[in-house]
């Protein structure tokens, strides 16, 4: 709720709905049963003045805005030197009740930082609006009815005097508590609902009350409901100009002496209404404050959420970036460092076909060592640039029967499976997403170590299933072979990571490396199951076309 204005306008707006509530209050005034000036609107009005225009101007507007008042409100009968000494004094009096109750107001919001009502306790932010409320009203308006009892506008005991004080701290006390949060709502712009929606909605409202209480004053409680909802939708502005529409109600019915509160004596009247209107008053704003308070809270959340992504997207570019520069180096670098091996490789053997007559064993067989140590340092380079171009390729995934890549593998594998009497068996495979060569890699990589890892008093028996796992296919090869112990089935799948020596198996260490990395890329798992000494069973799951 936002409402912008210059300063002057807003000043003589101020000043003209001052003088028109101020008049409109004590024609009710004089309305059967009487004396019913149960809330006085223009207290609020003169501090909302003092609030847009500063003391040094709004002071004097209020002042101004009284005069005018009062003066209108006089009865004609008096003299008129006694209208005017009246009503410039009591001018003087709604002039400093408007700024003590500003200064109240922007001392306490100043002391604690924040503004009046959106404070982390809400109680607390309650009772210091009704101690602002309070203590202009009891320190100035006592004054009233001397004045007028001394300048001869009005006789003054004892017992009318006490009623009248407490008729008006009362009323004050009602009306800066009925204007303050609308003032306040409207400067901090705690709604972000739309303006046209909210006073539509409390005026709806406010003829449904009345309606209600008029055709029975039982059903004048159902307004509460009302309250509620303004409150609930749009927070601290709409209770505040719910529980303003509402006083407002409950007070042109009683002076018509129709509704709930219509029927009874005008003292009686009175006290009850400013007791209803502030106690629905508080509560009404409770809720809108916590209602404001949990949207700021969500507002709060959405952009720390907001922010967070931000961050992570941004180290995720970070990261990516690094990883592609990382990438880039291990397949430059394994790339050049073929190019010397290749050079040691050669002139090992050069020297060798020259020098062959005259080495002798020891030496030969230290050559020999040097060349297959050239030659397992190229497997190697070969291997781990082979790893690092996995997910360099086409990313784009495309339809992979698993039924070819098996027969492509064992194709490949004919003669290791044919020197070791393999038996492999294999269950409807699934047709899943993903990259062909990729793939064909996962399967040659994972059957070529069960032949590999075979037991030596048993052929290598290997059984590959496949099983739906939701959106994901799960694929199991299992084997007979020596297994891999329990303490190790992590490890294995790291690079360069060995489980035996070169002399027991060759082999880099980075074929299983490969297996999880193509799996990952493929947003699966991959795990191992493996009684050591009784097979090892894989299983990893890839994206069903």
């Amino acid at each position: 709720m936002r409402l912008v204005t210059s300063a002057p306008v807003a000043g003589f707006l101020l000043m003209g709905l001052y003088i028109l509530l101020a008049v409109g209050a004590a024609s009710l005034a004089r309305l059967p049963p009487g004396n019913l000036t149960v809330f006085w609107l223009p207290a609020g009005i003169g501090v909302a003045l003092v609030a847009r225009l500063g003391p040094r101007l709004g002071v004097p507007a209020v002042f101004a805005a009284s005069l005018v008042a009062n003066f209108l409100s006089m009865n004609p009968s008096n003299s008129l030197a006694a209208m005017v000494g009246a009503t410039a004094l009591s001018a003087l009096v709604d002039s400093c009740q408007s700024w003590l109750a500003w200064w109240l107001w922007r001392r306490t919001e100043d002391k604690h930082h924040l503004p009046l009502l959106q404070g982390p306790r809400h109680l607390t932010c309650l009772w210091r609006l009704l101690r602002i409320s309070v203590l202009p009203p009891v320190l100035t308006v006592w004054i009233l009815p001397l004045i007028h009892f001394a300048l001869g506008t009005a006789e003054l005991n004892l017992a009318s005097y006490v009623s009248r004080v407490a008729m008006l701290v009362s009323a004050d006390t009602c009306g800066l508590f009925l204007i303050l949060p609308l003032v306040m709502a409207i400067r901090d712009h705690t709604s972000s609902a739309d303006t046209t929606a909210l006073v539509m909605t409390t005026l709806i409202l406010g003829a449904a009350q009345a309606i209600l209480s008029a055709i029975d004053p039982l059903l004048a409680p159902l307004s509460l409901f009302g309250l509620t909802l303004l409150a609930f939708r749009f927070h601290l502005a709409g209770a505040a100009l719910g529980n303003l529409v509402c006083a407002t109600i409950m007070v042109a019915q009683a002076s018509l002496g129709i509704g709930p509160l219509g029927h009874g004596a005008a003292a009686h009247t009175v006290f009850t209404l400013n007791l209803t209107i502030l106690g629905v008053g508080v509560t009404v704003l409770y809720m809108g404050m916590l209602q404001a308070q949990q949207r700021r809270m969500q507002e709060n959340l959405e952009a720390e959420v907001l922010r967070r992504t931000e961050q992570l997207e941004e180290h995720s570019r970070a990261l990516a970036v690094s990883n592609t520069d990382l990438e880039n180096f291990a397949y430059v670098a394994s790339h050049d460092l073929r190019e010397p091996l290749r050079m040691i490789s050669s002139y090992l053997s050069l020297l060798e076909r020259r020098l062959t007559a005259s080495l002798d064993d020891e030496t030969r067989t230290f050559l020999g060592f040097a060349r297959d140590g050239a030659k397992r340092m190229d497997r190697l380079i070969l291997d781990l640039l082979d790893y690092s171009r996995l997910g360099r390729g086409d990313t784009k995934a495309q339809p992979v029967d698993l039924n070819e890549i098996l027969a492509q593998v064992q194709a490949d594998l004919a003669l290791v499976v044919q020197r070791t009497g393999a038996i492999i068996q294999a269950g409807p495979l699934p047709v899943v997403a993903g990259n062909h060569s990729e793939i064909t890699r996962l399967f040659q990589n994972l059957i070529g170590n069960a032949l590999k890892f075979a037991a030596a008093d048993r052929p290598p028996s290997i059984r590959i299933d496949a099983q739906p796992h939701g959106p994901l296919w799960r694929i199991t090869i299992a084997d007979n072979g020596i297994g891999i112990p329990d303490d190790q089935r992590e490890r294995v799948f790291g690079i360069f990571q060995r489980l035996h020596g070169i002399s027991q198996y060759e082999g880099t260490g980075i074929g299983l490396a490969a297996c999880k990395r193509i799996v990952e890329l493929h947003g699966g798992l991959i795990q191992v199951q493996s009684p050591s000494g009784e097979g090892c069973t894989i299983s990893f799951t890839l994206p069903a076309a």
